[in-house]
């Protein structure tokens, strides 16, 4: 019983050694959310991308359309994303723009077309180039020089945008990992500590707290015993010898 007892309060201990890290764990996440979400959509705030960028004064040239796709779940389901990033040629040079992730289809990618890209090939379209360096990773430069086809403005509200997902996440993190410890490790704690109070059961006879026998005492060779003793559970006073 006492081995059974034993092993009990192990298992529980390591359930709520488990639940108590997975608490802490989101509390982390959480915290460390909050706080880069909060930075990087304070910067993107302070931003001007009409002083940090100007436009180039040719256009530039689609050359390539790079196009990949990718599933996401979520707690409504699977979303199918479009993936493009494109390779365009200004001044006899080529450069990358970074990736633009476009939602196709609310279910999973296979039986669905994608979604048309932004430019073609051969398009001419408007570029960027950074006024100043370094330049801000809020603007989410696709190569080293920084020129853009995406215009700075629209870059600058998708930065804000993700400080303020960034800071969502955090804050959902921190909630459940602020119920988890104090809500789900008490639980458990009081779980364990009441079953392995029932699985003790009442106290075996002899053992601390159990009722005792009766002891049994033998008369002496002249049929004595002491005053206040037990014979076969009956307290007897002096005994005189025949």
């Amino acid at each position: 019983m006492r081995a059974a007892n034993i092993g009990l309060s192990l298992a529980y201990a390591c359930c709520l050694a488990i639940v108590t890290l997975i608490g802490f764990s989101a509390i982390t996440t959480g915290a460390v959310l909050l706080i880069q979400g909060d930075n990087y959509g304070d910067a993107a705030e302070e931003l001007n991308p009409g002083a940090d960028f100007s436009r180039l004064p040719e256009a530039c040239v689609i050359a390539d359309v790079i196009h990949s796709s990718r599933e996401e779940e979520d707690s409504h389901g699977y979303r199918c994303y479009d993936d493009y990033s494109y390779i365009f040629s200004y001044q006899g040079q080529r450069y990358k723009s970074r990736q633009d992730g476009v939602l196709r289809y609310g279910g999973v990618c296979s039986g669905s077309q994608p979604r048309a890209p932004v430019y073609i090939v051969g398009e001419e379209v408007p570029c960027w180039q950074p006024n100043t360096r370094p330049v801000a990773v809020q603007y989410n430069c696709g190569n080293q020089m920084c020129y853009k086809v995406f215009d700075p403005e629209e870059e600058v509200k998708i930065a804000k945008d993700t400080g303020d997902a960034m800071e969502a996440a955090g804050l959902s993190s921190l909630i459940c990992g602020l119920l988890c410890c104090g809500c789900c490790s008490p639980a458990v704690w009081c779980a364990g500590k009441n079953r392995v109070g029932h699985a003790s059961g009442p106290p075996m006879p002899g053992m601390h707290g159990g009722p005792q026998p009766a002891a049994v005492v033998v008369p002496d060779q002249h049929g004595k015993v002491p005053d206040g003793q037990v014979v076969q559970g009956r307290v007897i006073g002096q005994v005189q010898g025949a």
